[in-house]
């Protein structure tokens, strides 16, 4: 859907304001957005599997796992494929608040695209590059809207996701080196036009739940704190956005509608989109093993 349709829709948890200001920005923070209850919950589940990771030393389809990780102090950067990890992930995909603010900035017809959890280990953790998540699942228009949770305060020195404004607006840049090596990151010759001196950092309170639209130019800078920083992500997509290319972290219950029905036709937007790898083909590991390869 195009933004103007999805404005002509009644909202059901957000304002309207708030609603134009995320297709102003192409982000927005909610703060208290998420109950209590499901913050203690989904907290709970992220230690736990935090603390299974100790049994494992390399990384799979479940985890990926940093340089340092050890069973001693665990360095996990991502839980892979969350829903798929624990029913509670899904239900709260699925059925919850998350999903209202889903409808609202998509429209009322909401499919189901992945997620994930990021860790940021304490005394540093990953940086995470700027860079533009729809490159890497590109569809056939760009209403697809990333949707995080804090689960724990974030303030400024947390490492959190910062966004540069109206830059879902600007240009998709090719995310891959100078030998067309697929790297997630925008390259430096393109950061001088990224606008990146403007970004706004998405803090808040335990229940905040930040919006990213799938254009948007963004990353996190290290954590500077001693403890870890978990942060859910779950993506949505307009039941009429189609993806052109396998997806590089499919769930058992990606493409499922989770608001509505599903589309009869398909919108086209005519803006273009770089081509990722083929992941069927390629595989995909994280964001932080393609900013780090060399």
């Amino acid at each position: 859907m195009t933004p103007e349709d999805i404005l002509e829709t009644p909202p059901i948890l957000l304002s309207q304001e708030q609603r134009r200001q995320y297709f102003a920005d192409g982000f927005l923070t909610i703060p208290g957005a998420i109950p209590i209850e499901w913050i203690e919950r989904l907290r709970m589940l992220s230690d736990q599997f935090l603390d299974s990771s100790r049994r494992f030393s390399v990384s799979d389809n479940v985890y990926d796992l940093g340089p340092r990780h050890s069973p001693q102090v665990p360095h996990v950067r991502r839980l892979k494929a969350l829903v798929d990890r624990h029913p509670d992930f899904w239900a709260f995909a699925s059925n919850s608040p998350l999903t209202d603010i889903a409808a609202d900035l998509l429209g009322p017809d909401v499919k189901f695209h992945s997620s994930k959890l990021n860790y940021k280990s304490p005394g540093g953790g990953e940086v995470v590059k700027w860079h533009q998540d729809v490159s890497a699942w590109p569809h056939t228009n760009y209403s697809l809207v990333t949707l995080g949770v804090h689960l724990d305060d974030v303030g400024p020195d947390d490492g959190p996701l910062s966004c540069v404004p109206g830059s879902h607006d600007g240009d998709l840049f090719v995310q891959r080196d100078k030998e067309g090596r697929w790297t997630g990151a925008i390259g430096d010759e393109d950061l001088a036009t990224a606008g990146i001196d403007r970004a706004v950092d998405m803090t808040g309170g335990a229940g905040t739940v930040i919006a990213i639209h799938c254009r948007v130019v963004h990353g996190s800078r290290a954590n500077g704190t001693n403890s870890t920083r978990a942060l859910p992500l779950f993506v949505f997509a307009s039941a009429d956005a189609f993806a052109w290319m396998p997806a590089p972290s499919p769930t058992s219950k990606t493409g499922q509608i989770v608001r509505g029905a599903p589309a009869k036709v398909a919108h086209l937007d005519p803006r273009p989109c770089p081509v990722p790898p083929d992941w069927a083909k390629e595989g995909y590991g994280s964001i932080f093993t393609a900013q780090t390869s060399k």
